[in-house]
């Protein structure tokens, strides 16, 4: 790939599987959609210190996932992170969010800091910071859409963010934000880190991010039978549920 036009519609190609095939692997693809869309718009907008560099980051950001889902579509070994993230798509009892975070999870905590690391020269990422952090400026914008899609599939969501006049999806900032605090660190590690030794970075990250998949699988804060609760709140109709969440994507 070589323009994020393109990485938009391999993005759109599994948004249009998962709804063939109703698979909540959609949810995950719909907002990281529409995040890789408003980060194309801040580059066109030249929101970064440089705005080739950004578009070179973006994509070999956006190939680890779809490389990720291709290798697991076929059968084949992917990471841990998104085999935990896919695998959950079959599991009838998660919440929305909770496909949402796996998929961040995945993408953010792995993903981001070994791609960011693959594009710089060897121990020189500190010039990368400054865009590296801008990110969250631009993806910030669009979170409140997306709180907005989510309260129409569940309206528990929506009650919550009429009693916070908006605010509640500050726990979708703070997700993200720590989550690129987080990869920052390992973007620095792997940059330090030669060639030969970098899968072993990798696998090492990837096992953290698996342990925190399984967390956000089984939270310590809810207890099972409110899960369930939660769950009969939401909109069963997947096809639609993505429908919603996609609406977003041409903001």
């Amino acid at each position: 790939m070589k323009t994020i036009e393109e990485v938009l519609k391999k993005l759109d190609a599994i948004i249009i599987w998962a709804k063939e095939n109703q698979s909540p692997v959609g949810y995950f693809a719909c907002t990281y959609r529409i995040m890789t869309a408003q980060v194309l718009k801040g580059i066109q907008q030249k929101k970064f210190e440089d705005n080739p560099r950004m578009t070179v980051l973006d994509i070999a950001f956006a190939t680890r996932y779809l490389e990720a889902w291709e290798a697991y579509s076929k059968g084949q070994k992917c990471t841990n992170s998104w085999f935990i993230a896919f695998e959950a798509a079959k599991n009838k009892n998660l919440l929305i969010l909770q496909h949402i975070f796996l998929g961040m999870n995945a993408h953010i905590n792995l993903d981001l800091g070994i791609s960011a690391a693959s594009i710089m020269p060897y121990r020189k990422i500190n010039p990368l910071k400054k865009d590296f952090e801008n990110i969250n400026n631009v993806i910030a914008s669009i979170n409140q859409k997306v709180q907005d899609s989510l309260n129409k599939i569940c309206y528990p969501v929506e009650l919550i963010d009429k009693l916070s006049n908006g605010k509640d999806n500050v726990i979708l900032d703070f997700a993200i934000s720590k989550a690129r605090d987080t990869s920052w660190a390992t973007a620095v590690i792997a940059s330090n880190t030669p060639n030969f030794l970098r899968e072993n970075v990798i696998g090492i990250v990837d096992y953290a991010a698996a342990k925190v998949a399984t967390q956000i699988l089984n939270p310590k804060i809810l207890t099972h039978s409110l899960l369930k609760e939660l769950k009969k709140c939401e909109s069963n109709d997947v096809v639609k549920n993505i429908e919603i969440l996609a609406s977003t994507k041409n903001v």
